[in-house]
């Protein structure tokens, strides 16, 4: 698949389609509102501005190559902020698809684009409920599926058909529920202190692992048999001892 093909893509929209009607808006709330688009080599999506000053609102959106490879494998798609929303929030009817997951996801980052210009972005509260209702406003507005349509039309065009990479019904719902099932582990169904295994057979040496920390999608695990190595795992990529193969 072309992830930083489709990256590209999903930054001209964000521009066409978002930030372009809107630049008068946000200079009128501040004169120095500017927005600037990168393609990333990583999985980092974001939006960074600048803090000379409080005035100050230069900003950059980055969208991850590597945020478009992980989104396209189901397993991982379930595992992003942005598909719980999509599940728990019923954006885009709350169907999990690579779709709807990189359209809300450019929704999603020029929510965070309006927090800055409103000045309300905040080190400790960032997706707070003023942030979700910011969501809310864009998708129940005709951009929300003019977004989609546009980015699945121009991925058709150049042979990329997001809406055919769906996420199996039974994990989406034991993933983003937080459950386990059929031996899957979840960031909700995983405890500090818990021994397991890696799934990989290639990190079959490495022996039981305990779990350390849990962190926003992985969770960083010690190797039993020596403590200094360490590693940061994702939930599905895990085993307890008594499903190990």
């Amino acid at each position: 698949m072309k992830h930083r093909l489709i990256a590209r893509i999903m930054c001209d929209l964000t521009d066409e389609l978002l930030w372009k009607p809107r630049i008068e808006w946000a200079r009128k709330h501040n004169r120095t509102a500017d927005l600037k688009f990168r393609v990333g080599d990583g999985k980092r999506t974001c939006v960074t501005h600048r803090k000379n000053s409080d005035e100050d609102c230069r900003m950059t959106l980055t969208i991850g190559a590597l945020m478009v490879e992980s989104k396209a494998n189901p397993m991982e798609m379930c595992m992003w902020r942005t598909s719980v929303e999509l599940h728990e929030r019923g954006y885009y009817g709350g169907e999990l698809n690579l779709l709807n997951a990189l359209a809300h996801c450019i929704i999603h980052e020029f929510g965070h684009v309006v927090q800055v210009v409103l000045g309300r972005r905040y080190e400790s509260s960032v997706h707070n409920h003023e942030f979700y209702a910011i969501l809310d406003r864009i998708h129940a507005s005709p951009v929300a599926g003019q977004l989609r349509d546009e980015l699945s039309r121009r991925c058709l065009d150049i042979g990329v058909d997001l809406q055919a990479n769906n996420a199996n019904k039974a994990t989406v719902s034991a993933i983003l529920d937080g459950k386990a099932a059929e031996g899957i582990l979840t960031m909700g169904s995983i405890r500090v202190g818990q021994r397991l295994f890696f799934r990989d057979p290639k990190l079959s040496d490495v022996g039981q692992v305990v779990v350390k920390e849990k962190r926003r999608t992985r969770v960083l695990v010690e190797q039993v048999a020596r403590p200094n190595q360490r590693w940061l795992a994702k939930p599905h990529g895990l085993v307890d001892k008594e499903s190990r193969p």
